[in-house]
């Protein structure tokens, strides 16, 4: 080894520095220049990639220090291209140069001549402050341009899963869809708005198949991640950076869902929580979480049991002081009593006809109100405006920290309902649409709902359950199902059959209105006798 061993220490701060004049290339070429003109013997050279000039706790520092301990007894030398290179904080310079000194090793550099004198050390300590005030001017100078983007509609930070950053026509780059990761995306936060997932490990189930997110040592989405995109605004076009003051602010960028399922969403999150079932429960046991103990009211459970030959399913409840406890049922036995159950609920062909007549009558109706309730959106957007401004006034004025938080709070809660109805005005008025083709389907589940418990997959059945049973359905053993409580269209289906239900006739149960002629009888109306009204049951 040299009697006068080197190394040479060399920093950027970013990857676009890697490819340009002061990337780490031109550093060390110019330090091994140095060197060479000193007569030193360069050993080693330790690189930062990546780091702020503003830290102390760097990898290459580490190793650096290190070696230099290691050949300290050789008098080292340590070379940097100039002092923003070893730091950008008065701070952090002076802790790195006393590291530097307590292994043995002097700090030498072809820009400046580092002495001990005071007149050296004032030089050194104002061009390490310059060398801060730069850093911090840039920092600023970076803000206030990200702010400014930011506040008119274009997000600037990292892109989120599901988008990629474009390079705009008018320069700068901006957020547009990354397919097919965004539609994926869509599926899956539109799915748990609408009740198709009923958990957030149902949606890591959903996008576990596809390489989106990374895994966990166990092969898993972590549950953060899930958490993060249901609550991420900019999947709905608008974000929000408190930090640096800008409240909720609606994007240039496209939309994944909208404003309105968003907010579903939220609310969904926000409710109370059920457990997640099993990967497998449902497709084993359907029913399990929908049949209830009729002793104890307490969902049954499902499992299986294992034979001499072969398993065996049962449901059960396990629910503690319940007479019916650990006396299982066979899973063909209840789930043939339910497909009985769901055949009972099919309406006849009438009754859905006037079923058909009056959702028909409803929908003309709301068609006919589209206008007065967009003048009432806009009339409330007015005031929502306004309400906001007089909050953000009491803001300002207020000097109590708890005051202060609680008008944020406001703030953020009407901020969330103007954008819910500005992002519905902003929507062309639909056209008239066929009451037949918008319809059909729904029409089709309502008199059918067996058909597609025994032809679709497992989330069509939990599909058929939530559409079908208000609350889990009480099943007796040895008797079967009790009575089931059925969500509304199956309630008010059940309300118009002739023998469950009343019809009123001419004036009916309220004063008297002109209804469409509708009759339960498949013959055409008599024209002797006025035919059946239906009474006004939604």
């Amino acid at each position: 080894m040299s009697a006068n061993p080197a190394v040479i220490y060399t920093r950027v701060s970013s990857k676009a520095q890697l490819a340009k004049g002061d990337g780490l290339a031109s550093q060390q070429s110019r330090c091994r220049e140095f060197a060479t003109y000193k007569g030193y013997a360069v050993e080693k050279v330790f690189e930062d990639k990546g780091i702020s000039g503003g830290l102390v706790d760097r990898p290459a520092i580490k190793e650096m220090l290190s070696w230099l301990r290691q050949h300290r007894k050789h008098d080292p030398v340590v070379i940097i291209d100039d002092i923003s290179r070893l730091a950008r904080d008065l701070d952090a310079h002076l802790k790195l140069r006393a590291a530097i000194g307590s292994v043995g090793a002097r700090l030498e550099s072809p820009s400046i001549e580092f002495g001990e004198d005071s007149d050296s050390q004032l030089i050194e300590n104002m061009l390490a402050s310059v060398s801060q005030h730069h850093r911090q001017k840039n920092a600023e100078q970076v803000r206030h341009r990200m702010s400014a983007r930011l506040k008119a509609g274009y997000f600037c930070f990292w892109a989120p899963t599901g988008y990629t950053y474009v390079k705009a026509t008018r320069g700068g780059k901006v957020l547009e869809r990354d397919e097919p990761t965004a539609s994926l995306l869509q599926e899956a936060l539109e799915g748990y708005a609408s009740g198709r997932f009923a958990s957030q490990a149902d949606v890591a189930r959903f996008l576990e198949p596809h390489p989106i997110y990374s895994r966990d040592a166990m092969g898993t989405i972590h549950p953060q991640r899930i958490k993060n995109l249901l609550t991420n605004k900019i999947y709905a076009g608008y974000y929000a950076y408190k930090p640096w003051g800008i409240g909720l602010t609606k994007g240039n960028h496209p939309q994944i869902i909208s404003w309105e399922t968003f907010q579903r969403i939220q609310s969904r999150l926000n409710s109370h929580s059920t457990a997640p079932q099993k990967k497998t429960a449902t497709e084993d046991f359907p029913l399990r979480g929908y049949v209830a103990c009729d002793c104890c009211g307490h969902p049954m459970t499902g499992y299986w049991a294992k034979g001499r030959n072969k398993r065996y399913a049962y449901y059960e409840c396990f629910q503690k002081g319940c007479d019916a406890r650990r006396k299982s049922i066979k899973r063909a036995e209840i789930e043939a009593a339910f497909d009985r159950l769901l055949k009972s609920l099919r309406p006849s062909r009438s009754l859905i006809a006037v079923a058909s007549a009056m959702f028909n009558d409803i929908w003309e109706a709301r068609i006919g109100t589209l206008e007065d309730h967009r003048a009432a959106q806009k009339s409330a957007l007015t005031r929502i405006q306004g309400d906001i401004r007089k909050t953000a006034d009491r803001l300002i004025e207020t000097d109590s920290s708890a005051t202060a938080r609680a008008l944020e709070a406001k703030i953020d809660k009407l901020e969330a309902e103007r954008a819910l109805i500005a992002e519905d005005l902003a929507k062309k008025a639909p056209k008239p649409r066929d009451f037949d083709g918008s319809f059909r389907t729904a029409l089709g589940f309502l008199a059918n709902p067996w058909k597609l418990w025994e032809t679709g997959g497992a989330d069509d059945r939990q599909t058929v359950l939530k559409l079908t049973f208000a609350t889990p359905i009480p099943y007796q053993r040895g008797r079967g199902f009790r009575t089931a409580k059925t969500t509304l269209p199956f309630k008010v289906l059940g309300d118009l059959d002739d023998e469950k239900g009343q019809v009123a006739e001419r004036q009916g149960f309220e004063p008297w209105r002109r209804f469409p002629a509708y009759t339960l009888s498949r013959r055409a109306p008599s024209t002797t006798r006025p035919p059946l009204r239906y009474a006004r049951l939604y």
